[in-house]
């Protein structure tokens, strides 16, 4: 991976935050992987499925020059956005979509094991409650949390529908535009925080999320504080809100924090979905992730086809926040060389890890990148 640097009128935009861009001391991934998944064990993160269709691979963090290898395929199939955990030294891969032979884009709602002592995968005799599609998950003290998550009868019927015009686009623009046209609460995204136990192979719900309903939100997990920013809350609309939780014996409760700040140059924050974030030396930061600005503004505005009027372009970003979690405040912090989203997160060796995700356009990335943050220098390799 090339070196990177930001041009030194970044420096007076973040005022005294210094910045500092290097080469990436780990391996690009074989293959492009976005909407795929992953998780870090110990010192070996996985990250497979999306692009990578069935594959999955493992890099040992530890070892020096190591190379990703490729895991057994998964059983499941190709399948796109499913969510995953490591827990207990196993990694646990949920749903997805997936096409079908009912229809295209069908939500999944099963469960895999991956072991790495056997390397190999079981089907778990289990399925998650809710639509894992679009949900956020963290892990701690043995149970996986689900934050969100699109409406699965809703999404299948949608796409069925779809199927069952035969690609006439008159038909499927009355299927469309109805749609689209849904407000917020009209999605039905998932408010109940949902938790899943293997040891136990249970599912708990844990409360409900008493704001939007989200989906592709970035979330984390530390001290007990289960951290959730932006994502989606419709089709195409994304919130600029971040909240906390604290998890105690009887579920979730919350609290809001600040909004994400807007960055130079918009109008508004739009919000972001398919952000990348984690701890570093004790911050949380989150860089990436897509909107289309002007939904917000429209939709406040009564229209509730929001991303698609005005024709509106999808747009990804690369500015890193940074949260002060005794203010519940967060800033801009400095960017990245390139817009990100839509990738694997994971916090290492006090770094951030990106891996692959979705460059402007859609395209699908190989790189492995870093952050580090100790509360005065981001650094990016």
């Amino acid at each position: 991976m090339k070196k990177t640097a930001l041009h030194s009128a970044l420096f007076a935009a973040i005022a005294m935050t210094a910045f500092a861009a290097q080469a990436s001391q780990y391996p690009d991934l074989p293959v492009g992987i976005k909407s795929g998944t992953g998780a870090l064990i110990g010192d070996t993160v996985y990250v497979g499925l999306g692009t990578g269709g069935d594959k999955f691979y493992s890099l040992n963090l530890k070892e020096k020059d190591a190379k990703w290898q490729e895991l057994p395929a998964f059983p499941g199939g190709k399948r796109n956005q499913p969510v995953s955990a490591g827990v207990d030294g196993k990694l646990y891969v949920f749903g997805g979509f997936q096409d079908t032979d009912v229809a295209k884009n069908q939500v999944i709602n099963d469960a895999y094991r991956y072991d790495p002592e056997t390397n190999s995968w079981t089907k778990l005799q289990t399925r998650s409650p809710r639509s894992a599609v679009g949900a956020s998950v963290a892990e701690t003290n043995g149970k996986i949390y689900f934050v969100g998550g699109i409406n699965q009868e809703i999404w299948n019927g949608l796409f069925q529908d779809i199927a069952a015009a035969g690609g006439d686009k008159d038909k499927e623009k009355a299927i469309f535009d109805p749609y689209f046209n849904l407000r917020v609460q009209d999605f039905f995204f998932s408010p109940e925080i949902v938790s899943y136990e293997p040891a136990t192979n249970t599912w708990r719900n844990e409360g409900i999320f008493p704001y939007s309903g989200r989906a592709g939100a970035a979330v984390a997990i530390k001290d007990n504080k289960l951290l959730v920013v932006n994502g989606e809350v419709k089709a195409g609309l994304r919130t600029q809100t971040t909240e906390l939780g604290t998890i105690g014996k009887n579920g979730v409760t919350w609290k809001k924090l600040g909004d994400l700040p807007t960055p130079k140059g918009q109008k508004q924050q739009e919000g972001i979905a398919g952000a990348m974030g984690g701890y570093t030396y004790g911050n949380y930061i989150v860089t990436g992730g897509a909107n289309f600005p002007g939904a917000r503004a429209n939709y406040q505005n009564g229209i509730t086809d929001a991303h698609r009027t005005g024709g509106l372009k999808k747009t990804w970003h690369s500015d890193v926040y940074a949260l002060n979690a005794k203010k519940g405040t967060w800033k801009i912090i400095g960017n990245l060389p390139e817009p990100i989203g839509y990738g694997v997160s994971v916090s290492y060796d006090n770094k951030v890890l990106l891996i692959g995700g979705e460059g402007q356009g859609g395209k699908a990335l190989t790189a492995v990148q870093t952050m580090s943050y100790d509360g005065k220098k981001l650094v990016v390799e």
